[in-house]
C-alpha cells in the first residue's frame, strides 16, 4: 500500500487515498484464500484495503469466500474481486480509533 497522505479525494464526507492495485498472482490468491479460510473458522473480523478507481477503500468484516473460480470474496454483504485488493490484515484498535475520529470530523449533524 502506498503512503501518500497528499493525494486523496473527499465523497460524502469519507476521504479516499490514491493507490495502485497490485498484481494477482496464484502465490497471492493462495495467501489471501488461506487467511479468509482461517478467518472463518476462527470468526474473526478482517479489514480489506481494496483499490476502487485508484483511490484505495477499507472495508472491515467477516469475510467468507463466495466463489473460487472468479476469485471473489463476500464481507458486509459486498462482492470483493481479489484484483481489487491491496491488503488485508487483522484490525487493530488503534486504526480503530483514527477512523472513528476522522468519521467524527466528517460529521455535518
Amino acid at each position: 500500500m502506498i503512503n501518500n497522505k497528499d493525494d486523496y479525494v473527499i465523497f460524502g464526507g469519507k476521504t479516499y487515498y490514491r493507490t495502485t492495485a497490485p498484481i494477482l498472482t496464484k502465490q497471492r490468491w493462495a495467501e489471501m484464500e488461506a487467511l479468509v479460510k482461517q478467518s472463518t473458522r476462527n470468526d474473526t473480523v478482517l479489514e480489506f484495503v481494496l483499490c476502487i478507481g485508484s483511490y484505495e477503500e477499507i472495508i472491515q468484516g467477516k469475510p467468507f469466500l463466495l466463489n473460487e473460480s472468479l476469485q471473489s470474496f463476500l464481507v458486509n454483504h459486498r462482492v470483493i474481486m481479489a484484483k481489487e485488493i491491496v491488503e488485508i490484515r487483522y484490525p487493530s484498535p488503534q486504526n480503530q480509533i483514527e477512523l472513528e475520529l476522522e468519521a467524527a470530523s466528517y460529521d455535518f449533524f
